[in-house]
């Protein structure tokens, strides 16, 4: 098959979707499958408000998939004024009517990927089939349902969608109008948990197409031949934080929840691995010296470090509300590491809670506490905890069994669409 990927960032961005389409492509593209990959040449969160060089589209092949990146156009204000945009759209969705139209047009900037329509229009591939990817950055994904209806083609939707705890400020970012439009419109919606299947069928998308397929584990890389938690200076017990250092990920409440247990006496230091946001800035900025001490931000760091830090922490923190999925769980688990999480999102339909990890309510700092005390105290608890984990992970998620799946879905909609 000839297929064509519409994605608003791809690796090196350091995102967990992002991370997903380079490696379901790849995994496409080993089996035979043709892929190229329409994005933004975005390589971290502030290029889409600061915009990027140079300003024509660059065209490579990564890991046997013809990747075109097109630039992105600063946005006015920076990254305040297109939050004020986005919260506009959401304002605007929760007005009686359907809002679609004025939505679409105002989703062009979200990201401002610079001239999508062209590339797309230049593109001579007889595809079979467009797939988008990614319904918070939803621009790249407007534009491949256009093309889609454009050539006739089939139309397949992976939104990542951030649905919280279920209607909240999260899940209004995902489920506006002109998105759930898309996915309803859809020939296929291919979402990662059985969570996002019953959250987005109760929002209109019908059931027959919705497909549930998973999330796969990339190889881990070779481990440093060192303790790699004494090269970042962490003493040991440490948990780990992975991804985005923000209020939503849960990073905030993370570093509340282990200077709870520092004040009282336990020893344990978090340790946070991902780009920062202006939240936690102003949140660690606060904290005083011995505080600090307990709360280590280490920014973007080698896959390889990271890895072995998962491999030597006492535990994973993700209370985040943000995930459709969470790879970290898997990388975590692929260590045998349990992992602490919150109950929202996705991560409910990937995390047994009591048997391969912990989940909270997202917010409840209290009980994240109790969770890492519990899992610092109870070693025979920890090592079972991750080693079912890594079990689930050798069983469920490897990629060549999400291609498997994502392949049957595709062939499920080509007749219909031939017939046509």
């Amino acid at each position: 098959m000839r297929l064509l990927f519409l994605t608003p960032a791809f690796p090196p961005f350091p995102g967990g979707g992002e991370r997903y389409v380079r490696s379901l492509a790849a995994t496409l593209g080993g089996q035979g499958h043709v892929v190229t990959a329409v994005t933004s040449s975005a390589r971290l969160e502030k290029d889409f408000w600061q915009g990027t060089y140079p300003h024509e589209p660059v065209y490579e092949t990564v890991d046997g998939v013809e990747v075109i990146r097109c630039p992105v156009r600063p946005f006015p204000g920076g990254r305040n004024a297109l939050m004020a945009w986005r919260k506009a759209m959401v304002l605007l969705s929760a007005l009686p009517g359907n809002q679609t139209a004025g939505l679409q047009r105002m989703a062009r900037l979200i990201p401002p990927v610079i001239g999508l329509p062209a590339v797309l229009a230049r593109l001579t591939s007889d595809f079979d089939l467009v797939h988008g990817f990614n319904v918070s950055w939803e621009h790249p994904l407007l534009a491949g349902w256009h093309v889609a209806r454009q050539r006739s083609l089939p139309f397949v939707v992976t939104p990542f969608a951030h649905l919280g705890t279920g209607d909240d400020r999260v899940a209004r970012n995902s489920t506006m109008d002109h998105q759930l439009g898309l996915l309803r419109s859809a020939d296929r919606v291919l979402v990662l948990t059985a969570v996002e299947q019953a959250e987005l069928a109760a929002r209109g998308v019908k059931p027959k197409r919705l497909g549930v397929i998973g999330s796969g584990l990339d190889p881990l890389p070779p481990l440093p031949g060192t303790v790699v938690s004494h090269m970042y200076g962490l003493p040991d017990p440490y948990v780990l934080f992975v991804g985005r250092a923000s209020f939503d990920k849960g990073a905030v409440h993370a570093a509340q929840a282990v200077l709870a247990l520092r004040a009282r006496g336990t020893a344990v230091t978090l340790a946070l691995v991902g780009q920062s946001s202006p939240e936690f800035d102003r949140f660690y900025a606060r904290l005083n010296e011995v505080e600090r001490k307990g709360v280590r931000p280490l920014g973007i760091i080698s896959d390889a470090h990271k890895h072995g830090l998962l491999a030597e922490a006492a535990a994973l923190l993700l209370p985040s509300r943000t995930d459709s999925f969470g790879i970290v769980l898997l990388e975590a688990w692929a260590h045998g590491r349990p992992v602490v999480a919150a109950r929202a999102g996705g991560i409910p339909g990937v995390v047994d809670d009591g048997h391969n990890g912990i989940l909270v309510e997202f917010g409840d700092v209290t009980a994240l506490a109790e969770a890492v005390q519990l899992l610092l105290t109870e070693a025979a608890l920890r090592q079972d905890m991750g080693q079912r984990g890594l079990e689930k992970v050798t069983a469920v998620y490897t990629w060549e069994q999400v291609a498997a799946r994502v392949l049957a879905n595709y062939q499920q909609i080509m007749p219909s669409k031939e017939a046509c």
